[in-house]
């Protein structure tokens, strides 16, 4: 299936899902935009995303506005908005400058980001984002089963899991730095690189995805806002994954400080 095909099958399930977000969140707890624009690598997953985001909204009585016109990154456009979801998103210059500069005072203001598995395939030459999602994406392995460990259980986007350990089937991202280096950073879940092939690295050739101790699930404050990013999420059926749903839920209702 070609991206083209894909791009349209995505632009379909946003004018269906837009029209019901309209019909049923009259008076919505909360406000949630997401992100979805790719100027790079396209995951075949989106459209199975974009409908898991609709469904959470729906079930929680939210709504969820989908897109990916750049344009309303505007400080009148975001302050309607208690979170902004950055989901597959990939490659530079998705934003203009000034709209750059809208996200980074939204945040900063008090405002919620969530970015969600290629977030940090993102915006490389962006300062600020880089310190907004903690790392930058360096490679991977093929899609392996490995073994999760919830650092954090207490936290909304990990009682989901309910062990201290975890199977889990995804592809695990390596990235360019150890985020728990950052102090302001609190690692919540990182991978057991003995429990899966890392050394399968048929993509990344001269790039070494080894990094020991790997967290994949980070959160921080940034100004008087909060940034969450999972690098969870590649496969599609992952999002009907009702552990990864409740997953993602938590990470929305910590980062727009709506937790209990």
């Amino acid at each position: 299936m070609t991206n083209v095909y894909m791009k349209k099958i995505v632009l379909i399930l946003f004018s269906v899902f837009m029209s019901f977000g309209m019909l049923t969140a009259e008076k919505p707890e909360m406000n949630v935009l997401v992100f979805t624009k790719t100027v790079a690598f396209y995951h075949a997953s989106k459209p199975n995303a974009i409908k898991a985001f609709y469904e959470i909204g729906h079930d929680h009585k939210w709504q969820i506005t989908f897109t990916e016109d750049s344009t309303l990154f505007s400080d009148k456009e975001l302050s309607k908005y208690n979170v902004v979801v950055f989901l597959l998103t990939t490659g530079n210059n998705l934003l203009s400058e000034a709209e750059k500069l809208a996200l980074q005072k939204y945040v900063e203001g008090g405002g919620g980001f969530v970015g969600v598995h290629t977030a940090t395939d993102t915006e490389y030459k962006w300062p600020w984002y880089e310190k907004l999602v903690g790392a930058h994406f360096l490679g991977h392995p093929p899609v392996h089963e490995g073994k999760l460990i919830i650092e954090n259980r207490n936290h909304p986007a990990t009682v989901c899991f309910g062990a201290d350990t975890i199977k889990w089937k995804d592809e695990f991202y390596s990235f360019d730095r150890n985020p728990r280096k950052n102090s302001n950073l609190k690692v919540l879940v990182s991978i057991d690189e003995k429990s899966y092939n890392i050394d399968e690295n048929i993509w990344f050739k001269n790039v070494n995805i080894v990094m020991g101790d790997h967290p994949l699930v980070w959160c921080q404050n940034i100004g008087r806002g909060r940034s969450f990013l999972t690098a969870l999420g590649h496969t599609p059926e992952l999002y009907d994954n009702e552990i990864f749903r409740k997953h993602l839920t938590g990470a929305l209702l910590w980062a727009a400080g709506k937790e209990k």
